[in-house]
């Protein structure tokens, strides 16, 4: 189901000042041009033996949304290898015969399989089913690729139709070592990050992982992180026209109990941009043990609540709602996948498609539901469930935390309820798009933080949103994060005295932007909005530096984020005042792009009132696998008088001088 026809317009108004200052109310407005009109939907249609039913007309069905029937514009049925085919005219079995090369992306289908949380004891099972998917032949038209799940997105295989490099990626899958459902529950102290804490426990056996006390904090934190992994996916596939399928190999899928709406935001995602999900419980067959799985969690949530609700600790049910309510289907229950996952293939290849303009214009925020009916008897038609009823902001769909923070940034005079900092650091510069990262930062003390009493923890609940703006006052990029945060009450005190911080990736052309970015305390009900220009380099083989605020050892490493390095993971501070009585800064970090020049010359100084304060040459370490070298330079700001400094790196890369200076202020 993607979105087609430009109409609808969302109108925000941004401060047109520099940060700090708020917008007059005669100041122009801007407008944020929308594609959210016409829906199309693709459906599967089976008879009471199981066999696809490929004779269908526009007739024959009908497509209810919200309960109120909807006007098809178009419909056609779409058979193997992504071709076209007639409406009354069945399909070809499919005789594994080489397919003709595919003429246009629409004729692509892609697939994705995704492993998460697969222990030792489960391996065997999900690689079995895997290869048994891979089996079924492969035509020319599809493209498959392999993911690990791990905190983030792993990629173990790109897409590709060579079943023999898709089987030896399964092959690799398997025998690395995963992130298990029990997580270590101890964080850095005095500090939310985005990345969340690291993982020390092994999973032994489903109830043990189940029955901690510390449930309730952990299905927050794994349930996000997998929920967000799976939300970059859909948004890279979204582009791309047709029917995608994401196969997601799980032994259950954990959801944070008090955010329901991040589930069904990721539904309307994939919904939006046309994925299929079919999820695949690890497990095989062990009903009795997944029904002892299900109360463990929901036992373990009742010991922290005395009246928890409706909670989704089934994740089992979890799984089957996703692949249900996204027009796929779940496979569990079962260590003989081969006819399920036959029938997955058959749907990678055939479906139908329709398009109608919903009756209704009013993008408020709510989940629509869509209900496909059949007229003829015997049909079964498995469809999706919905979509929220939102627009989409520079191409993309927005998410419902989105839907607020846009809000927020509409309101005159602009809100700064709190302080918070924003920014875009520049790191490996190119001629046609640069690498960065955004920083957002606020004050922990200056949210809203929500105890729980009974079950002895605290909750904080921010969402960052930035439009990148070109210099004619363009969206051409939307950055957000929706974070939420919980620990044991004891620690609270810790964490008033940090930061909550959040970095983003974001690639961008050479050239001049500004952000506009709003923090959104949701718990709260405040929001803080700023201003931020920025100038992307397309030269030079130096990155911004980073004034660091801290740095911690990360188990595994991201090699593709330049704030990560051999000594851990950099928090970056946004603020440009250092503070004696805090210690400051442990230093500045930054990364250098030598390319084929060896030996690079890099000397840093401090200056005070155009006098060198200390001055050295740094020493390099060794090269990262990429070429770059990341370097955490130590600075003893806290020891340095009151005052402006200026600091500033030079660097001699073949004869090439690059220079980067940052002014920091010590109180």
């Amino acid at each position: 189901m993607q979105y087609r026809a430009v109409s609808v317009l969302l109108a925000v108004a941004l401060s047109a000042g520099v940060a700090e200052q708020s917008q007059p109310p005669s100041a122009r407005q801007t407008v944020i041009r929308t594609t959210t009109q016409e829906v199309l939907l693709d459906f599967i249609a089976r008879d009471k033996h199981q066999k696809l039913v490929t004779d269908l007309r526009a007739e024959d069905i009908e497509v209810l949304e919200d309960g109120v029937p909807q006007t098809l514009r178009s419909f056609e049925y779409r058979g193997e290898r992504g071709q076209a085919a007639q409406r009354n005219e069945p399909m070809a079995p499919h005789t594994g015969a080489a397919a003709a090369a595919p003429q246009t992306l629409r004729e692509i289908n892609v697939v994705s399989l995704v492993f998460e949380g697969v222990g030792a004891e489960n391996r065997r099972e999900a690689a079995q089913a895997a290869r048994d998917f891979l089996a079924n032949d492969i035509d020319a038209n599809t493209y498959v690729g392999v993911f690990t799940l791990n905190h983030r997105l792993a990629l173990l295989q790109q897409y590709t139709n060579d079943a023999s490099m898709l089987n030896k990626a399964v092959d690799r899958a398997m025998s690395g070592a995963y992130l298990e459902f029990a997580k270590d529950t101890e964080a850095r102290p005095g500090s939310a990050e985005e990345r969340g804490p690291a993982a020390k426990d092994r999973f032994t056996g489903p109830e043990k992982a189940m029955i901690q006390l510390s449930i309730a904090i952990l299905t927050e934190q794994v349930g996000v992180q997998s929920l967000d992994a799976l939300q970059r996916l859909i948004e890279a596939q979204a582009q791309l026209p047709g029917r995608k399928t994401i196969l997601y190999f799980s032994p259950g899928l954990i959801l944070p109990p008090e955010q329901p709406e991040r589930f069904r935001a990721v539904i309307s995602a994939a919904n939006r941009s046309n994925i299929a999900f079919y999820t695949v419980d690890a497990s095989g067959l062990d009903t009795a043990s997944n029904i002892r799985i299900a109360n463990a969690v929901r036992n373990a949530v009742n010991v922290v609540e005395e009246d928890p609700g409706e909670k989704p600790t089934d994740v089992k049910e979890n799984l089957r709602s996703l692949a249900e309510d996204t027009g796929g289907f779940a496979i569990s229950n079962t260590n003989d996948a081969r006819m399920p996952l036959r029938h997955v293939m058959e749907e990678v290849r055939a479906h139908y498609e329709a398009t109608y303009a919903p009756t209704s214009a009013n993008y408020d925020g709510h989940f629509r539901t869509i209900e496909v009916r059949s007229r003829r008897p015997g049909i079964h038609l498995q469809a999706r469930k919905g979509y929220f009823a939102l627009p989409l902001v520079a191409g993309t769909s927005i998410a419902p935390f989105e839907f607020d923070a846009l809000t927020a940034l509409a309101r005159q005079p602009a809100p700064r309820a709190f302080d918070f900092h924003a920014g875009v650091l520049t790191f490996r510069a190119g001629q046609q798009s640069t690498e960065c990262r955004a920083v957002f930062s606020v004050p922990s003390q200056a949210l809203h933080f929500t105890e729980d009493p009974k079950g002895k923890t605290f909750r904080i609940h921010v969402a960052f949103l930035a439009l990148v703006k070109d210099g004619e006052d363009q969206i051409v990029r939307k950055i957000s994060r929706d974070l939420v945060f919980q620990a044991p009450a004891e620690k609270r005190a810790e964490f008033e005295r940090g930061e909550v911080t959040v970095t983003l990736p974001l690639a961008l052309p050479p050239g001049r932007y500004h952000l506009d970015a709003v923090a959104n305390d949701v718990d709260g009900g405040a929001a803080s909005t700023r201003k931020v220009a920025l100038v992307v380099p397309g030269a030079g083989g130096l990155s911004d530096l980073v004034l660091v605020r801290s740095h911690q050892g990360v188990e595994d490493r991201d090699a593709t984020d330049p704030l990560e390095f051999a000594g851990g993971k950099i928090t970056p501070e946004m603020k440009d005042t250092v503070s004696k009585a805090n210690g400051g800064p442990e230093g500045i970090y930054f990364v250098l792009y030598p390319g084929a020049n060896a030996n690079p010359d890099v000397r840093i100084a401090v200056t005070h009132d155009g006098k060198v304060v200390t001055a050295g040459r740094v020493e390099l370490p060794a090269p990262e696998a990429d070429g770059s070298i990341r370097v955490l330079s130590g600075i003893p700001f806290s020891g340095l008088n009151p005052g402006v400094y200026e600091v500033t790196l030079t660097a001699v890369l073949g004869g090439k001088t690059s220079r980067r200076s940052t002014a920091v202020i010590v109180e």
